[in-house]
């Protein structure tokens, strides 16, 4: 390339430049100073170029700012209307279905089970109730309630006296709940009902009282004497306000034992009649929640119900002076039975895995155990023994001077006999716990 055309190149390049604003940089490497070859630098074409502030924009973006606390109050003011809307609307709905007592009532015994836990230092065993003959001894929610001649005394599971009260009755009898008993009087017309720590109601009927129950969520059915009928069932919920009633007539018969299934909505009734010149004794499976009578079974004739313990859905054991069986309350059938064979029965722990009983067979005791099913596990000598006691794994025969505690296969694990009087009862609370005289203790195994 001669000078000319080098000469030419360079002007060329000078007029690209000037066209696009740059700057001569660099000069060609043999041709004169002027001469040079710019170069361009990069354009950025990302960024917007700055635009104007408009003045109505601005003022449009205050108002808004200014009105966000006001949508933001509507907002709040809506979520707090629907919320109380919703609330009136739930508390409508459990007063119509009757849940509200019970939600009340769940409310209250878990206020109970919370202080009685920040107080249980207060107490603690051994504890003396100085009730030295009690006409019955019951377990309440891990502690007891004892009924006395005169005085009721309920302990909670730390051996705290929590509640002490004077009913009153010429013939009192307890019938035990979840949380909660009453105390009634049998041929009489009043009963009070109360839970761990305080009393709660008192209701007198215009007929007298033959027996009461109470279900796992303290529910209470109450049988009564009948102008018009044999008797009547009323049960009430833990409020006190009835909520089912069933009159009994002749050919029904008598309620001699009561128990509820344990979702509180269904009961068994033993009954009492007289069929034929002879008294008879039937079981009948009511459902609250319906009009009718359920499924029915009839003992064998010449024989006395003596308890009920509904266990589960398909089981309910009926204890007899002459046999025990298992019931099904869905058909009203027997499942399963053991006959005595003409022993007398002293006393029954039924179970729904073992059952233990103390039989007096020609003039000798003798403890026996069975399964399930009902079928003989062991049967051995049981001496002096007056009583038994049972929990899921342990039996206690109660002894004048001692407690022996044995398997369910007949064998003794130990003898407890450093007692300071004779053994009223054995219970199974939180803690396994024996009576003596006016003394509660904890039970257990000699060292």
């Amino acid at each position: 390339m001669n000078k000319s055309e080098k000469e030419r190149l360079a002007r060329r390049q000078r007029m690209l430049a000037r066209e696009q604003g740059q700057a001569p940089e660099a000069g060609i490497r043999g041709t004169s100073g002027d001469i040079s070859l710019r170069v361009p630098k990069p354009v950025r074409r990302g960024a917007p170029p700055p635009k104007t502030p408009d003045p109505a924009a601005g003022e449009t973006a205050a108002r808004l700012k200014s009105l966000t606390p006001l949508y933001k109050q509507r907002q709040h003011r809506r979520r707090v209307f629907f919320a109380v809307v919703i609330a009136a609307l739930a508390v409508a709905v459990v007063v119509m279905t009757g849940t509200l007592s019970a939600s009340l009532a769940l409310l209250g015994d878990t206020i109970d089970s919370a202080i009685l836990y920040i107080d249980r230092t207060d107490g603690g065993w051994p504890a003396t109730t100085g009730i030295t003959d009690p006409l019955q001894i019951e377990p309440l929610a891990g502690g007891f309630v004892e009924l006395g001649a005169e005085d009721v005394l309920v302990y909670s599971a730390y051996g705290s006296k929590i509640l002490s009260l004077q009913p009153s009755y010429a013939r009192p009898v307890l019938a035990v709940g979840g949380t909660r008993f009453a105390v009634y009087n049998r041929a009489g017309n009043e009963l009070t009902v109360c839970s761990r720590t305080r009393t709660l109601y008192s209701q007198n009927f215009d007929s007298g009282i033959l027996l009461c129950a109470m279900s796992n969520n303290n529910s209470l059915a109450v049988v009564t004497e009948s102008g018009r009928y044999a008797a009547q069932v009323r049960i009430y919920d833990p409020s006190m306000r009835q909520t089912y009633s069933w009159e009994m007539t002749q050919s029904d018969g008598t309620p001699i034992a009561v128990d509820f299934a344990p979702d509180s909505r269904k009961f068994a009734a033993g009954m009492l009649a007289a069929r034929d010149g002879q008294l008879s004794c039937s079981v009948y499976f009511m459902n609250t929640d319906a009009d009718t009578e359920g499924p029915v079974y009839t003992a064998q004739q010449g024989s006395m119900l003596l308890r009920l313990d509904w266990q589960s859905e398909s089981r309910v054991m009926a204890v007899f002076d002459t046999y025990i069986a298992v019931l099904d309350p869905r058909t009203g059938t027997e499942t399963a039975r053991y006959d005595f064979g003409g022993a007398t029965l002293q006393s029954a722990a039924p179970g729904r895995r073992q059952t233990a009983l103390l039989l007096n067979v020609r003039g000798g005791n003798s403890l026996v155990t069975l399964d399930e099913n009902l079928a003989a596990m062991a049967e051995i000598p049981a001496r002096q023994a007056f009583g038994v006691s049972a929990t899921d794994t342990d039996i206690y025969l109660l002894c004048p001077n001692a407690v022996e505690c044995f398997g369910y296969d007949g064998v003794q694990k130990w003898v407890q006999s450093s007692l300071d009087a004779r053994p009223l009862a054995v219970l199974d609370a939180a803690q396994t716990l024996v009576f003596t005289g006016s003394r509660a203790s904890v039970l257990e195994a000699p060292n």
